[in-house]
C-alpha cells in the first residue's frame, strides 16, 4: 500500500500523517500509547474497498511531536480536527480503537462540522475491568515485565481465545500512556460519551474484558437509533489488531452508503 506522508501542524503539535487510497475519507485513531501502524492491516483492506484512509500518529508517537503535559481529550481532539482541516476539511468518518474512540467522540462533540460518523472499536470509558484484568493490563504495558509473563498478560487482558498476540508484545510508549491517562482523567465523561449528536457505529468484541461489552450496550441504550451496535464473537479488546478482516467486513458494509459507494 503506497502512502503520501505529511506533517500537519496542530497548534503546538506536529503530527506525522500517512494517507492512502481515494474515495470517502476515514481517519483511523489507534489505542492508548500505540502507533498508527497498529491499524495498517485494517487500513489496507479499507483502501482496497475504495476508501481514502488517513492515519495520524498521536503526538509523542513515531515522528509526531508535541507537549504531553496538561492535556485533555479536547486537546487531543483538536489535533485530529487540525488533521481533518489540513486534508481539505469536510465530512469524514472517524474510526477510533480503544482510547482512540474517546478522542473520536470528543472530536464529534467539539467539531460536528467535520464528522459524518464515529466508529468505536472496543467502546470504553464507563464499565471498568476487574482488578485482575487491570493488573494484567499493567503487566502487559510495563517495560520491566519478563517476556513470558508479558505474553500471558497480553493474552489475558486484550485478546480473544487463540489469537496472535505478537503485535502488542512491544511498541508501547510509556510517556504517551501517562499523557493519555492524565488527559482522560482531566476530561468529564459527559464531554464526549455520546459523541455529540453524530451517528455512531459500535463494534464490540464479546471477549473484551478490558473494556467490557456493557460499555457499548449502555451507549446504544442511551443514544438509541443514532447508534448501531455490532458484536463480534471471540474478539477481545484489540479488536482491529486481532481481527482486521472481520472488522473490515463490518465497516465496508456499514460505511459504504455514507460515501455513496455501490
Amino acid at each position: 500500500m503506497q502512502h503520501e506522508h505529511r506533517t500537519i501542524v496542530a497548534g503546538d503539535a506536529r503530527l506525522h500523517t500517512r494517507i492512502a487510497g481515494s474515495g470517502p475519507t476515514l481517519v483511523l485513531l489507534p489505542g492508548m500509547g500505540r502507533p498508527a501502524a497498529d491499524l495498517d492491516p485494517l487500513a489496507a483492506r479499507l483502501v482496497a474497498a475504495g476508501f481514502r484512509v488517513v492515519q495520524p500518529d498521536p503526538r509523542g508517537m513515531g515522528a509526531s511531536t508535541g507537549p504531553l503535559e496538561g492535556l485533555t481529550l479536547h486537546s487531543l481532539a483538536a489535533d485530529i480536527a487540525a488533521v481533518i482541516e489540513a486534508l481539505d476539511g469536510g465530512f469524514v468518518v472517524l474510526v477510533g480503537h480503544g482510547f482512540g474512540n474517546r478522542i473520536a467522540r470528543t472530536v464529534a462533540a467539539d467539531r460536528p462540522d467535520l464528522v459524518a460518523r464515529v466508529v468505536l472499536l472496543g467502546c470504553s470509558g464507563k464499565v471498568q475491568p476487574t482488578p485482575e484484568i487491570a493488573e494484567a493490563i499493567r503487566l502487559a504495558q510495563a517495560v520491566d515485565t519478563p517476556r513470558d509473563i508479558r505474553e500471558k498478560a497480553v493474552r489475558a487482558a486484550w485478546y480473544g481465545p487463540g489469537r496472535d498476540v505478537s503485535v502488542w508484545m512491544d511498541g508501547w510508549s510509556q510517556r504517551v500512556i501517562r499523557a493519555h491517562l492524565a488527559a482522560a482523567a482531566a476530561t468529564p465523561l459527559e464531554d464526549f460519551w455520546t459523541a455529540g449528536q453524530v451517528p455512531v457505529l459500535i463494534v464490540q468484541g464479546l471477549a473484551d474484558v478490558a473494556a467490557p461489552p456493557e460499555n457499548g450496550r449502555g451507549l446504544k441504550r442511551l443514544i438509541g437509533d443514532r447508534a448501531v451496535l455490532i458484536e463480534l464473537d471471540g474478539v477481545g479488546h484489540s479488536v482491529p489488531i486481532e481481527a482486521p478482516e472481520e472488522v473490515a467486513r463490518v465497516l465496508i458494509a456499514e460505511l459504504s452508503p455514507v460515501g455513496g459507494l455501490p
